[in-house]
């Protein structure tokens, strides 16, 4: 369950994309008022949560409905669909460096939504100085972590891999820019290009709804 949106989903939905697993993909309608007061207009959604039909996930989404429960948080449920579908890694330790690069992504997105809070020049600036040098240089001290031949840990696919690639080509609004900070670091980008290559993830690309974000 989220939104007509990729968001907080979109890795979750490339998982199952990649292990060619059906799933009910509902989509609350979303449409956006005013993005720099992120208002939105969400009419079901609001109805379902004012219904008492979203505690379970504490009238938040994404939410997971598998094996009569509800899983919430968009990591818990990436790492709940991994690990069946064999993208934790081969091991303990695989398996601990794969959280690993999740987590270093998750600090660099918080890192970038204070960039992209600020306002008038000092946004423009600052998203300047985020895509010509601070992911440049966060992905570039990354790479040291990220194994080589286009596969993150080990040698399969992991969550670590669909991360990256969620990351880089579907979080920024600027992939242009974001596809240049890869430039220095070299196993990153052998992942991503890896992992855009797959014909499961061309499929989900071109079949999936169109969405403004």
């Amino acid at each position: 369950n989220y939104f007509n949106a990729r968001g907080l989903a979109e890795t979750s939905r490339f998982l199952f994309a990649i292990a060619g697993e059906p799933y009910d993909d509902h989509r609350y309608p979303l449409k956006v008022i005013d993005w720099s007061l992120f208002k939105f207009e969400r009419k079901e959604f609001e109805e379902d949560r004012d219904a008492g039909l979203l505690q379970t996930s504490l009238n938040k989404v994404p939410s997971l409905e598998a094996n009569g429960l509800v899983i919430s948080q968009s990591k818990a449920i990436e790492r709940y669909l991994a690990r069946p579908f064999g993208m934790v890694g081969d091991s303990e330790v695989q398996s601990a460096q794969v959280d690993a690069i999740c987590e270093w992504v998750r600090d660099f997105k918080t890192e970038y939504q204070k960039t992209r809070a600020l306002v008038g020049d000092d946004r423009d600036k600052g998203m300047a100085q985020w895509f010509d040098e601070t992911l440049p240089e966060r992905l570039a001290a990354l790479d040291y972590l990220v194994g080589k031949d286009g596969y993150s840990v080990g040698s399969r696919t992991t969550l670590a891999d669909v991360t990256l690639f969620t990351f880089l080509t579907q979080f920024f609004d600027n992939v242009e820019a974001a596809t240049r900070a890869m430039d220095g670091a070299p196993n990153i980008k052998a992942v991503v290009d890896r992992i855009a290559e797959l014909d499961t993830v061309k499929r989900w690309i071109s079949d999936r709804p169109q969405t403004d974000f």
